[in-house]
């Protein structure tokens, strides 16, 4: 079989055309979203965590993931005194301590769904770091007296893992359900600078939900 140059042209174009197609099949795509964050504790020390980030992923054509976030939360660091053994004053109102804190995270996972349009579902494990603070706290005893409350903490390490649905009303847009459950290492030392009576909180495990609005590209 004898090739012309017209002939050789054509393949090379077939050929380019076949390879541009591959690639672009392949191209990773990236995504933003805009999330808002509820997380729910046993109140030791926080019962409702609410939040809100942003959050990228990168995704692969093959439906593996990896991104990272960064969320902001805002709390109430339930009875601080209590975990000193101090009982305040009943006459007086509940007195928790206001929390904030920083959440950098990375994350990988996979996802499954054929198409662009359409529900997708999927899971991700992954690894944070939160940087906050506690406001301190003062007040009255119950019986007479007062306690001082200083609130140290130290960086935390969150264990994370996630399952949810997403749902793409077009090839670029889409909104994310996310259930989540969490492992929070702490390092929270709370010192009454009255009667210098000291303790420590070491761990909590929230669960919660995040709800996202996203834009592949």
């Amino acid at each position: 079989m004898q090739f012309s140059p017209r002939n050789s042209i054509r393949c090379a174009l077939l050929a380019s055309l076949l390879v541009a197609a591959v690639a672009h099949a392949e191209e990773p795509q990236n995504e933003f979203g805009l999330r808002a964050n509820v997380l729910l504790g046993d109140g030791k020390p926080a019962n409702d965590i609410l939040g809100a980030g942003l959050v990228w992923r990168h995704n692969r054509h093959s439906g593996w993931f990896f991104g990272g976030s960064l969320d902001t939360y805002a709390f109430d660091f339930e009875r601080p005194a209590s975990y000193l053994g101090i009982r305040q004053d009943p006459d007086v109102d509940v007195i928790d301590a206001t929390a904030t804190s920083t959440v950098l995270g990375g994350f990988m996972g996979r996802e499954y769904g054929d198409t662009n349009n359409g529900w997708r579902w999927f899971w991700s494990v992954g690894l944070g770091a939160g940087f906050g603070s506690v406001d301190n706290v003062s007040g009255p005893i119950d019986g007479g007296g007062s306690f001082d409350l200083t609130i140290d903490r130290g960086t935390e390490v969150h264990l994370q893992g996630a399952l949810g649905t997403t749902w793409y009303f077009t090839s670029q847009w889409s909104a994310s359900f996310t259930a989540r459950v969490e492992h929070h290492f702490m390092d929270v030392n709370i010192t009454d600078n009255i009667s210098g009576a000291k303790t420590s909180i070491d761990s909590q495990s929230p669960v919660g939900a995040s709800l996202s609005l996203n834009y592949r590209f």
